[in-house]
């Protein structure tokens, strides 16, 4: 049995890591979408609903390398439900191996404001 994970001081959210447009679960959990990543683990949102314990490996979309990760699943729960009525899981998956991510964080640029905001109250 494995020790408890602990929050990693890495952790980086979804946002920061543009090289990940999507995610994976392999071989029968299907697309998935990242919350965040650090070199230990992800938290990805998906439709799937994976026993934890099993073994998955994910699949970067986007460009990010490795392209692939093995990891099981240490983690299952609700995260809310979709507007067409499916349930949306929370899945912490914790990596066979620690992962060497980009030392430098990435952030996304906010959009534009536009000079025609109006309240409407």
């Amino acid at each position: 049995m494995r020790p408890a994970t602990t929050t990693h001081p890495e952790r980086r959210p979804a946002a920061s890591m543009p090289n990940i447009t999507g995610l994976q679960l392999l071989p029968n959990g299907g697309e998935a979408s990242l919350v965040n990543i650090s070199p230990t683990g992800l938290l990805a949102e998906s439709a799937a609903r994976l026993l934890v314990g099993s073994s998955v490996k994910i699949g970067f979309e986007g460009g990010f390398q490795p392209a692939t990760v093995a990891g099981r699943v240490a983690r299952c729960e609700v995260a809310a439900m979709g507007r067409d009525g499916l349930l949306r899981y929370h899945l912490a998956i914790e990596f066979d191996s620690v992962l060497a991510l980009d030392p430098e964080v990435k952030e996304a640029p906010l959009p534009p404001v536009s000079a025609k905001v109006k309240n409407r109250w």
